[in-house]
């Protein structure tokens, strides 16, 4: 097999990664054995960065797992992305941003899995989200501030 080197194939890539917290609430084994994955709330709260000049956006996301009212998972991660291509649009273009906000969610899902590993939570997956809906979401929040 021929060895292919690796293109862009997508105008950006990750060049930091960060996770800034995470914390794990321990449960009592009463509260485990009782468990129903179907509790557990998700909240999210994305957030953008930009600069212009490096041609990077800066993607950070609170995730949280709250169960009965316990916050029993809480993770903060920043992923940093280059524009590697000159692009033709700006780097706050919503198409873009969706996709970022949708590489960096998925990334957050493998950095939980990864860290609860023999933990009961390692079998509560991140919800799948529709990025573009938030990142107009978040748009609109913006718009009507200003």
């Amino acid at each position: 097999m021929e060895d292919k080197q690796l293109k862009y194939e997508f105008p950006y890539r990750i060049v930091e990664l960060k996770t800034n917290s995470f914390s794990v609430q321990n449960l009592s084994d009463e509260d485990i054995s009782e468990f129903n994955p179907e509790e557990v709330e998700f909240s999210f709260k994305p957030a953008f960065g930009f600069n212009e000049e490096d041609k990077a956006v800066k993607v950070n996301i609170n995730v949280m797992y709250i169960y009965r009212d316990i916050e029993i998972l809480k993770i903060n991660v920043d992923i940093v992305y280059e524009f590697v291509k000159e692009l033709e649009i700006e780097i706050k273009d919503k198409n873009i941003l969706a996709q970022l906000l949708g590489i960096a969610f998925s990334t957050i899902r493998g950095i939980i899995l990864n860290r609860t590993i023999g933990n009961f939570m390692n079998d509560i997956y991140l919800p799948i989200i529709n990025p573009t809906e938030i990142v107009e979401d978040i748009f609109k929040e913006d718009e009507e501030i200003e």
